[in-house]
């Protein structure tokens, strides 16, 4: 039963990591070109500490905000929004 519920577990914790291998990491946050290493950490554990799928929803406009702002004066073309990460947190439980 032991090895059963750490199969379990592995792939679970495995799946988890597959889930937000874009946002997990802040160098791969669409704008990351635009924010320094603190804001993209600060970024990284926000999105992370997110209770509410519309606190993250909140948060992810105002970041797409910022990041527009600031490419738009930097004559920076950005990439089109790749999935969301609140629906994504949503499915796996960790907002409600």
């Amino acid at each position: 039963m032991n090895r059963l519920f750490l199969s379990a577990l592995l792939v679970l914790l495995n799946g988890q990591a597959l889930a937000f291998p874009w946002y997990s990491q802040g160098d791969n946050v669409r704008g990351a070109q635009l924010m320094t290493p603190e804001e993209r950490k600060t970024y990284v554990t926000r999105l992370q500490s997110m209770k509410t799928f519309d606190e993250c929803k909140g948060y992810m406009q105002a970041h797409y905000i910022e990041i527009e702002r600031r490419a738009k004066e930097r004559n920076v073309v950005l990439q089109p929004v790749q999935g969301d990460p609140c629906e994504v947190m949503k499915t796996m439980g960790r907002v409600r």
